[in-house]
């Protein structure tokens, strides 16, 4: 059977967090290559001497103005055979499974990842909060933003795994940000996104994860996210809940969400816990989600409350279960403080993969992408279009070629560089992680894409 890395949408995690325990001098635990202990050999991220990129004008200026808002063609059915694959897969590594192209949504899992971004003014709020405080639950709050696309059980598709040195690159002047991913490493596999803004916020996102499967599918991811905000000296990291699929062999497929989130504020010693509630424990209310805000002392001034579908509010001090009101209360009270409010479901939605109207623009072509763009997957680009069988061979003949090329490097001893990220040890946390070193929006100016014979050939 054909090897593939098999990386799930929704999915991260981290171990429960006792506050009693918290000690941001710590360093955060992470399993995957580069290892913790070679972390200490790295340049820390503070040494590292970006490339000059353009300006933020110059690269708006080239950007598409008219988004779609829905794919192409709705997904084709009775494409099925979920259960003859499944049942392979039972205590197996996911990761050497691969699986079939109706079993994928028309996207890739960098832009799956650059997903966070729809909800990007929850960081253009945070750079105009003088409270560090609320600037710590809006940050909590986006690290939630990317399930509730989930909830309504409509997106039950995964997204391709990127190729080893596919990118993507988003543009949204409107918005205010441009951002770029890159998949940096395929055994074990490893996504990058950087995004920055001018309106004053850098994101960057890591996105590995350790994954089970014995009837329902655990994904347990180790990455690391950190959200700088140099007006105030901010740099604010956390790793998102663990995600279980149910029903992946029988039944109507659903997601949760599980664990104990620290979104952690390194400058200030504040904290943000985030407590997510699987559906065994939960119940019905599994969706409802509430976090408590931290001081440096450990006093909790803040109660963060909502749903992981439809968003969440801030609340003054430590308001105790009992007293909470119903998330849909608390997000209609128009003295709520909103952190976040889901955008609706688009109606086509289920019959386009449940993908939102943000995600439904990601793929959609635009020139003078790189060559290793996500948009210029015949495989991906096939299945867009509603043809199943041609994606299924593309699909097939890319993991060919991947795994020809990964062999013949490895009879020459080569180690593969990533090309727009540098492994790292996080300055705080003192993780092994990789940082965005700069020239992609100055390659795009520039015109270099146009050349092909400049870039991996891929695709």
């Amino acid at each position: 059977m054909a090897e593939e890395d098999d990386q799930f949408e929704d999915a991260l995690e981290e171990q429960p967090v006792d506050v009693e325990d918290l000690d941001h001098s710590e360093s955060i635990s992470v399993s995957t290559a580069p290892s913790l202990a070679a972390a200490a050999s790295l340049p820390a991220i503070g040494s590292i001497s970006l490339a000059d990129d353009c300006s933020f004008e110059d690269t708006f200026s080239q950007a598409k103005t008219v988004l779609r808002e829905e794919l192409p063609i709705a997904r084709p059915k009775g494409y099925s055979g979920l259960w003859s694959v499944m049942k392979s897969a039972v205590g197996k590594e996911l990761s050497k499974i691969s699986m079939p192209v109706q079993f994928n949504e028309p996207i890739s899992f960098i832009q799956r990842l650059a997903e966070d971004l729809e909800y990007s003014s929850i960081l253009d709020d945070a750079v105009s909060s003088p409270d560090s405080l609320v600037r710590l639950a809006l940050a909590a709050a986006l690290s939630c933003t990317c399930f509730a696309s989930s909830a309504e059980g409509h997106r039950v598709y995964k997204a391709f795994n990127p190729l080893l040195g596919e990118t993507f690159e988003l543009v949204r002047p409107g918005a205010g940000f441009r951002a770029v991913g890159e998949q940096v490493s395929h055994h074990p596999p490893i996504t990058m996104l950087h995004a920055e803004s001018p309106r004053g916020w850098r994101l960057v996102e890591e996105y590995r994860c350790d994954t089970k499967f014995r009837g329902t599918l655990k994904v347990i991811p180790t990455g690391l996210c950190k959200l700088e905000i140099p007006k105030y000296g901010d740099r604010i990291t956390w790793i998102k809940p663990a995600t279980t699929v149910h029903n992946l062999v029988f039944g109507k497929v659903w997601v949760d969400q599980e664990g104990d989130v620290d979104v952690c504020n390194h400058n200030t010693g504040e904290h943000c816990i985030m407590y997510w509630q699987p559906h065994s424990s939960a119940g019905s209310s599994y969706l409802n989600l509430t976090g408590k805000v931290f001081d440096k002392n450990k006093v909790i001034k803040y109660t963060v409350h909502g749903a992981w579908d439809k968003g969440l509010v801030l609340l003054q001090g430590d308001v105790p279960k009992d007293r909470l009101p119903s998330p849909a209360a608390a997000l209609a009270d128009p003295s709520s403080r909103v952190l976040w409010r889901a955008n609706p479901t688009l109606p086509v939605a289920p019959v386009m993969y449940g993908l939102t109207k943000f995600a439904m623009s990601l793929n959609q072509p635009e020139p003078n992408v790189c060559p290793t763009d996500s948009r210029l997957r015949p495989d991906q680009r096939h299945l867009e279009d509603g043809q199943m069988d041609p994606a299924s061979k593309e699909k097939h003949r890319l993991e060919e070629k991947q795994r020809k090329v990964r062999k013949a490097k490895d009879a020459r001893g080569e180690v593969h560089h990533p090309r727009w990220f540098r492994a790292v040890a996080d300055s705080d946390t003192k993780a092994p992680y990789y940082q965005y070193v700069g020239g992609y929006w100055s390659a795009k100016l520039s015109g270099s894409f146009a050349d092909k014979t400049k870039w991996s050939d891929i695709f």
